[in-house]
């Protein structure tokens, strides 16, 4: 799945369904493009955050749950 900012994505952390909204997406270290996310705690709120290689992310992404405009 292609990963773009500002659009919430959900995937599975062991058993549990999460969300991680993408803040933004950088380019670092010869090339290597990283999401910068944040959890979304199931009360909606902001939780932890985290950077993660595109590549891992794109594979972790099972769906998109919400788009921020």
């Amino acid at each position: 799945m292609h990963v773009k900012s500002n659009v919430t994505y959900w995937g599975m952390a062991g058993k549990r369904e999460v969300k991680r909204k993408v803040n933004s997406i950088e380019t670092r270290y010869l090339g290597t493009q990283y999401v910068n996310w944040t959890l979304i705690k199931k009360d909606g709120s902001s939780g932890m955050s985290g950077l993660t290689e595109r590549r891992k992310f794109e594979e972790w992404a099972k769906g998109i749950y919400e788009i921020h405009e």
